[in-house]
């Protein structure tokens, strides 16, 4: 088990995305696939390896939180109205949701944030979906040999062993591909703010230039998802 490569996305409406996302960043097709080849191997070696049949199923509703300017609020809106419903959050949003109480099911990075929040949940419980790009191959050498707990792998080229195609770029927009592949079919977003270029004060990366062009990818692929059956809804 978790040998087979597995395209969880649609692989043919998933390569023409890809392409769309390329004309907009600067992506490389051979530095994605290269960090992808490297995280199968550190995973395959990590005693918390999980494939995608071990991850729970999220067959009702389920949050996803991002890192936006509005994520205090969200989070208290969530403790309020929400707490009954699993949480999955992308990467800088870990920190205040621990701070906070609520105990994410799932997180998803892609290491650019503060990775001893990650561990901290990953020891809790949380299961860790690490994504492998270009730009993060020595972040994934040094942090992924490091994590506690269950470990899977995503990518957003050619998937390798532990390491699949969920769909999404983001971590917050792949959060929602990944809610879909675990069977939910209906995504509360919170912490999310398409409009407004934020980042996370543990972000490595802190270019609003870029975090904009970003947002305008998360959002056609939410649009995508939702062409797909996909309800999402913003968190009131």
């Amino acid at each position: 088990m978790g040998q087979a490569l597995t395209w969880v996305v649609d692989r043919s409406e998933w390569t023409v995305l890809y392409s769309v996302i390329k004309s907009k960043l600067p992506l490389s097709f051979d530095r994605d696939q290269y960090a992808t080849d490297v995280l199968s191997g550190l995973i395959s070696a990590h005693k918390g390896k999980t494939t995608l049949e071990q991850l729970p199923r999220l067959m009702g509703s389920v949050v996803v939180f991002g890192c936006g300017k509005n994520l205090e609020k969200d989070v208290r809106l969530y403790i309020e109205k929400y707490s009954h419903l699993p949480v999955i959050a992308a990467d800088g949003s870990t920190r205040y949701l621990l701070e906070e109480g609520v105990q994410p099911l799932i997180v998803v990075t892609d290491l650019d944030g503060d990775v001893r929040y990650i561990n901290a949940a990953a020891q809790r419980g949380s299961i860790v979906v690490v994504h492998a790009h270009g730009d993060n191959v020595e972040r994934l050498r040094a942090v992924v040999p490091r994590l506690d707990g269950m470990l899977i792998g995503s990518t957003q080229v050619e998937p390798r062993p532990f390491v699949y195609n969920f769909g999404g770029f983001t971590d917050g927009d792949r959060s929602v591909f990944l809610a879909r592949a675990l069977g939910s079919s209906r995504v509360i977003l919170a912490g999310f703010d398409l409009d407004t270029p934020h980042y996370c004060p543990s972000d490595i990366v802190k270019d609003l230039g870029v975090k904009k062009l970003k947002l305008e990818v998360a959002r056609m692929l939410l649009k995508y998802l939702e062409g797909k059956g996909v309800r999402v809804e913003f968190i009131q």
